[in-house]
């Protein structure tokens, strides 16, 4: 086992939900994600899992730069993905204006454990 991160910056201009990024679980793998950070120019994010169809949940987004304290602080979690599986991060800005929205998950990978 061992702890991972992976980030993303996208830019986006738009307050229609945007693709962020799409993770994959290799087969034989679990991820637990433990910590969720995005940010853009406010508004929304949500992550969804293919194999957890039933997943609901949308979070207010953070500040744009995870480094920052307070505000930025990441969302801790306790979701466990099996793979084969596809994470996809999704952002719902407030305003259409130009910026790079920021996305980054950290979670536990169980390969070889």
């Amino acid at each position: 086992m061992f702890t991972d991160n992976q980030s993303t910056k996208t830019t986006v201009a738009s307050t229609s939900e945007t693709a962020l990024t799409t993770i994959n679980v290799p087969n034989g793998t679990s991820y637990r994600i433990t910590k969720l950070f995005c940010g853009g120019v406010g508004g929304t994010y949500r992550i969804a899992v293919d194999t957890i169809p039933s997943m609901q949940g949308t979070r207010i987004q953070n500040s744009t730069d995870p480094t920052q304290i307070g505000a930025a602080l990441s969302y801790d979690e306790n979701i466990m993905v099996q793979g084969p599986a596809e994470i996809s991060a999704f952002i719902t800005n407030n305003a259409a204006t130009s910026t790079s929205c920021t996305f980054s998950m950290s979670y536990i990978d169980t390969r070889g454990a």
